[in-house]
C-alpha cells in the first residue's frame, strides 16, 4: 500500500509537471505566421516551445521575435497571449516604471482599449498546488505596453488599494482620453467587481 502511494504520488507531479500542447498560431515580428502546436508560454518564458504537429520535432523560438499567440484548448476556447511592456507604480514613492523586458500577457478584453492578466506564482495554469493570484493590466490597443490595475491576492484576500491604484494608474495611461480618465474617476472599485466595472467603462467610453 505504501508503494502504491509513492507511485501516485510520483505520477501526480511527473504529470503536474510535463506542460501540455496546444494548438496555435504564433504571430512573428517580421509580419509571418507560424501554424502548429505550442505549449503555454508563462510571464517570463523568453522562448516558447513549438512544433508544426505532433510526429514532428520540437523548435524554440524566441519570445523577442514574436507579437502574439493565439491558442485552441481542447473544448475548443480561443485565448490569446500577446508580449508586452508593463507600467507599474512603486507602492511607497508612487513613482511609475516601464519594465524593462516584455512579459507575457493573457489577453481578457480587446477592443479601443485592452485588459491582461499575467498568471503569478501559484494560479492553477501553471498546475501548482499553490493558491491562486493573479494581476491585471489594462492600456490602450496599439501600443506595445500595460499599466499595472490590481492583483486578486489568491481570490481570498482583498487588494490593497484597489480603488486608489486604479485611478491612479489610469491618469497615467489616458492623458489623452479625459472621458476615460473621469470615468475611472467617479467609479468605486471593489476587488469583487472591478474587472467587470472596467470592461463597462471601456464598452461605453469612446475617445475617437
Amino acid at each position: 500500500m505504501k508503494k502504491l502511494i509513492i507511485i501516485l504520488f510520483v505520477l501526480l507531479f511527473s504529470t503536474a509537471g510535463h506542460a501540455k500542447f496546444y494548438k496555435a498560431v504564433l504571430y512573428l515580428t517580421d509580419g509571418t505566421q507560424k501554424t502548429g502546436l505550442a505549449k503555454l508560454v508563462e510571464e517570463d518564458d523568453s522562448k516558447v516551445t513549438f512544433k508544426i504537429n505532433e510526429d514532428s520535432d520540437t523548435e524554440k523560438i524566441a519570445s523577442a521575435d514574436l507579437i502574439k499567440i493565439i491558442y485552441t484548448n481542447e473544448s475548443g476556447s480561443i485565448f490569446t497571449m500577446e508580449y508586452l511592456y508593463l507600467t507599474s507604480a512603486n507602492a511607497f514613492s508612487g513613482k511609475f516604471s516601464n519594465s524593462r523586458k516584455k512579459r507575457w500577457f493573457d489577453i481578457v478584453y480587446n477592443k479601443e482599449y485592452k485588459i491582461g492578466k499575467i498568471f503569478d506564482k501559484g494560479d492553477s495554469r501553471r498546475n501548482t498546488f499553490r493558491l491562486s493570484s493573479s494581476s491585471y493590466f489594462f492600456g490602450k490597443k496599439g501600443t506595445d505596453h500595460l499599466v499595472y490595475g490590481y492583483n486578486t491576492m489568491g481570490n481570498a484576500v482583498k487588494s490593497y488599494g484597489t480603488d486608489a491604484t486604479m485611478k491612479k494608474m489610469a491618469k497615467q495611461e489616458f492623458t489623452d482620453c479625459p472621458k476615460i480618465s473621469k470615468a475611472i474617476e467617479n467609479e468605486t472599485f471593489e476587488l469583487d467587481t472591478v474587472l467587470n466595472r472596467i470592461t463597462a467603462i471601456f464598452d461605453k467610453t469612446k475617445c475617437k
